[in-house]
């Protein structure tokens, strides 16, 4: 009789293992359908970013990853088919580095780190329009190639370059 016990206390135990298993793995799935990325960058985009930093002049900043639709916005007076097409160009684009003056975090020039998947086509094309966008709003914007290491004082000197160009419009 105590096998018996034994052997249905085994089984209880085996079920509440189980059972407690179960809702874990169900507790997971109910979190939702959205995961934490375990990092903002990318490798080459921090080893960049902390030349950048050191290479940037007094009084501007960097900021990461910024949508363009947070940096430009439509010009009113348009119908509403050019104005909805004008919001979609810059509809789930970013710019990889934004640098921005440090008084009042106005758009100073953009930085794009391009990787070899800028050399795709469809890579291309994006690029095209982003710096259409960036041209006709009149910030100028920065290609760099994507290297291993990157000179601080050549950063430097373009990036000051490019905060000293003439605004467009």
């Amino acid at each position: 009789m105590s096998k018996v016990y034994l052997l249905l206390a085994l089984v209880a135990a085996v079920i509440a293992v189980l059972a407690v298993l179960k809702l874990k793995t169900a507790g997971g799935a109910k979190r939702g359908v959205y995961y934490l990325r375990k990092t903002l960058f990318t490798a080459a985009e921090r080893s960049f970013l902390g030349v950048l930093e050191r290479a940037l002049p007094p009084g501007v900043r960097v900021f990461g990853k910024v949508r363009l639709a947070d940096i430009f916005g439509v010009q009113s007076g348009l119908d509403a088919s050019s104005r909805q097409s004008a919001r979609n160009r810059i509809d789930r684009k970013h710019v990889d580095f934004l640098l921005v003056r440090v008084d009042d975090l106005a758009p100073l020039a953009g930085i794009e780190l391009d990787d070899k998947s800028h050399e795709r086509e469809e890579r291309q094309q994006r690029d095209a329009s982003v710096d259409e966008v960036f041209s006709e709003a009149g910030l100028p914007l920065l290609h760099v190639p994507a290297q291993q290491t990157y000179d601080p004082t050549d950063l430097r000197a373009r990036v000051v370059s490019l905060l000293t160009l003439p605004k467009v419009g």
